[in-house]
């Protein structure tokens, strides 16, 4: 499977000067040709055709020469960028493609021609190699590179390789993930994971710091030193999430066999405005694809749950269907059975029975948490378990 390796780079002053330059290089390409296909579009209706618009790389170089210091393929892979942005539009997965702004994230790809050495990397038209923290080994063959420049002036190495899968020890574990504000997600286990909150923790400062950015003059040395500032905060707040999703997904897929989690539309529930910014900062859509690629790399596997499955609304023991539950409802008593259960732990019991049905006869499985009696709410669950899955052991 193909697994991205990436790690800090280290260049000197004449360094950060040529990978700028090569950036600004692949930069200009992409929204120059960008330009072009919105303006033949807008007055011709011509559709975007990736062999078409790559035919126009020579006559953007005689039109501006300083393309010619860029590296020919990195310029290539600049028209590829375009074009995946165009196809994720036309397959409404993304919005229409824009503009690359220097302030944003920036990146160059280099698909070949180049070569690691020990701590340092040779790229082409730069005479000298550049270091960089090799924190762990690369394995597998090498298949290309990139090099990604964020706000705050930091550059990283992101090498692509092909890796094998490395399947762990077999284990008969299953556990069910319902995810949350409340807490970051609840397990079938009836453990519940703390949110970590790490945006709502830095805000106060992340405000105070804007509102002194606001006051200076655009473009002043005072202006760009915050505006640095502002950009290493969030690069923080980034780290700090994805090092807590990267260590949350890697226990989870090491301990079980399959993992069941439910196939969230984030994107429309981000258009709810008076929860959308915790569930930014909750980044569940990121937890599930780090489940998702742990598992394929790891030999382990994960079952998405169809989004209009009503988790919550069933209650796991009789079944009853609450159609009048609200969000505020953290705690509702079942008419049926006059039993009373948490939503929260109620709704991974109920993921866990619908994904026991699609892993039957696939493996020989156990349901994480049955064998602890202290877990009353298991306890009960594990009748309608095991009437739904009769290969359970």
């Amino acid at each position: 499977m193909l697994y991205v390796y990436r790690f800090r780079l280290y260049p000197t002053k004449e360094q950060v000067e040529f990978l700028n330059r090569q950036i600004g290089h692949c930069r200009f390409v992409y929204n120059k040709l960008l330009e072009i296909a919105k303006e033949n579009y807008e007055k011709e209706g011509k559709k975007w055709n990736y062999y078409e618009y790559k035919k126009l790389l020579p006559k953007l170089k005689g039109e501006s020469p300083f393309l010619k210091e860029a590296n020919t393929q990195s310029l290539q892979e600049a028209v590829k960028w375009l074009d995946r942005a165009f196809k994720n539009f036309f397959k409404g997965l993304a919005k229409f493609p824009k503009f690359k702004s220097k302030k944003s994230v920036n990146s160059i790809s280099i698909p070949q021609h180049f070569r690691i050495e020990g701590n340092k990397i040779k790229i082409p038209k730069l005479k000298t190699p550049i270091k960089f923290k090799k924190h762990r080994k690369i394995e597998g063959k090498v298949r290309s590179v990139s090099i990604t420049k964020l706000p705050s002036g930091k550059f990283y190495l992101n090498v692509l390789v092909d890796r094998e899968i490395e399947p762990l020890s077999k284990t008969e574990n299953v556990v069910a993930i319902d995810v949350g504000l409340t807490h970051f997600c609840t397990l079938s286990t009836g453990e519940k994971i703390e949110n970590p909150r790490h945006l709502l923790k830095t805000e106060e400062k992340l405000q105070k710091l804007q509102r002194k950015l606001s006051r200076k003059v655009k473009g002043s040395k005072k202006y760009l030193k915050l505006q640095r500032r502002i950009a290493k905060l969030h690069e923080k707040i980034v780290n700090q999430r994805n090092d807590f999703l990267h260590k949350l997904s890697k226990k989870i897929i090491g301990d079980n066999q399959a993992v069941i989690v439910e196939d969230l539309n984030v994107k429309g529930l981000l258009k709810n405005s008076n929860f959308s910014k915790h569930i930014a900062d909750a980044s569940w859509r990121r937890f599930i694809s780090y489940l998702e690629y742990k598992a394929k790399l790891y030999g382990r596997k994960l079952i998405k749950i169809n989004l209009f499955y009503p988790s919550s609304k069933l209650y796991s023991v009789c079944g009853y269907k609450n159609e009048n539950l609200k969000l505020s409802d953290r705690k509702w008593k079942c008419p049926k059975c006059g039993a009373e259960h948490d939503r929260d732990y109620n709704a991974p019991l109920n993921l866990l029975k619908e994904g026991l049905k699609q892993l039957k006869g696939l493996l020989t499985i156990r349901v994480v948490g049955l064998e602890r009696p202290e877990l009353t709410p298991v306890e009960r669950a594990n009748a309608l378990v095991e009437a739904g899955n009769s290969s359970l052991k």
